[in-house]
């Protein structure tokens, strides 16, 4: 268990009986969260809704409370020596959407979340070194993850969705009708 009170589980699930192939699960939950007020609020299970890809050992995950979390594995070959290690991302709005260009291959990696409502952010997430998670989970040490929003997008309607076309560029759904181009916004933004 890390500081922050996450509790990964891996378990390995071998996919067919000559298949080399093979599964990981891993689990997470969080401790009770006291408000300002020292109450306990009752713990809801978060579930993952999205995983994205960020590098063949690298997975941002929203989870259902909003919250993003990045996925660290020790090796891009999953099987039971296969270690992992989970960092929660600090941010002060919970995440309704989440997209990530599927183009691994770019550094560092912009990620676009949106609340949900009227505000869609462009975050950039560094290249983090995974060879040493072995080393982190002996020391229980929590590491900072460097993110930075290098652009805000604010729309005239809730955004309904986000796509990405590029690492500077985001299709945005809003929520009008698409028959009423009065009420119907769909716009694609580039960042500087």
């Amino acid at each position: 268990m890390d500081t922050l009170g996450v509790q990964v589980v891996l378990r390995s699930v071998k996919v067919g009986q000559d298949s080399r192939e093979a599964g990981c699960f891993v689990a997470f939950k969080s401790k009770d969260v006291e408000s300002f007020n020292s109450k306990k609020l009752p713990f809801k299970s978060a579930k993952a809704v999205s995983i994205q890809v960020l590098s063949p050992n690298k997975f941002l995950i929203l989870d259902s409370v909003g919250d993003l979390h990045l996925l660290l594995l020790s090796s891009p070959v999953l099987g039971s020596e296969v270690l992992c290690h989970m960092k929660h991302l600090t941010l002060t709005m919970k995440v309704q959407k989440l997209a990530v260009l599927p183009d691994i291959s770019t550094r560092p990696q912009t990620v676009w979340i949106s609340d949900g409502h009227y505000t869609v952010h462009a975050m950039v997430v560094s290249d983090m070194d995974t060879s040493g998670i072995e080393s982190d989970m002996k020391d229980n040490e929590e590491k900072l993850v460097q993110t930075s929003v290098i652009q805000a997008i604010f729309a005239g309607e809730k955004v309904q969705d986000i796509i990405p076309f590029a690492a500077d560029a985001v299709l945005i759904l809003g929520q009008g009708r698409c028959d009423d181009p009065e009420t119907s916004q769909h716009s694609l933004s580039e960042a500087p």
